[in-house]
């Protein structure tokens, strides 16, 4: 599926009746959560994007493989190098011959069309329930994330919340994941300091690969260690 035509409804893949959460939320726990809507939920991060950069983020980004039964993608993986693929902010990066950290990928817990996630780079790490849909050996995953942290500003700093969605795709192996891409997309953002640090726009994304087209697994015999 072409992802300009992201913004017309996904059809609904899997038809559940127990609605455990709302699907515009994940938890950030370990409890699973059963969606219903799921079409709905995809569409809450692509739609935020304007419609004057989407062409752009569809031909960075490609394709979004979906289907109703995905692979069992359950594994630990390392994005090595992650490399900056593009982003609708102007001078970004500020310093493009900074390398990339490296990130490790774990998915875990899959069942009935969600997967547990825990991504880490650097000193950051996120863990939580996202939507899994695929066909074959390729698939995607995505979720929305509630992110919180402190910016230090001069002699004091501000709280900043920030609501982004995380879309990772790739196709499956014994070897990893080849092909993978991952975007992360500003869905929404305040902070409390009355406009004195700047802020992405909602809407706002930054497209990233790995850079030598496998995201190697780690738990296998002559996996990276």
């Amino acid at each position: 599926m072409n992802i300009n035509n992201m913004k017309v409804k996904i059809v609904r893949f899997f038809l559940l009746t127990l609605v455990v959460a709302s699907v515009s939320c994940t938890k950030n726990d370990e409890t699973t959560i059963i969606p219903v809507g799921t079409e709905s939920y995809i569409d809450d991060i692509l739609s935020v994007i304007p419609d004057s950069t989407m062409q752009a983020f569809g031909e960075a980004f490609g394709n979004v493989p979906q289907g109703y039964v995905p692979a069992n993608i359950e594994g630990d993986y390392v994005i090595a190098p992650k490399q900056r693929v593009a982003s609708n902010i102007a001078g970004w990066p500020l310093n493009p011959s900074d390398p990339e950290p490296n990130v490790s990928l774990r998915f875990s817990e899959q069942q009935n069309g969600v997967v547990r996630v825990e991504l880490t780079e650097a000193l950051e790490q996120v863990t939580d329930t996202a939507f899994v849909m695929g066909s074959g050996n390729d698939f995607t995953v995505y979720f929305i994330e509630n992110k919180a942290y402190e910016v230090s500003f001069v002699q004091t700093s501000f709280h900043v919340d920030m609501k982004r969605g995380i879309v990772i795709k790739g196709s499956i192996d014994a070897e990893g994941i080849r092909n993978l891409y991952f975007a992360v997309v500003v869905m929404e953002v305040s902070d409390d300091s009355n406009g004195l640090i700047p802020q992405y726009e909602p809407g706002s994304y930054f497209i990233y690969k790995d850079g030598n087209g496998m995201a190697s697994r780690l738990d296998v015999e002559g996996g990276e260690q």
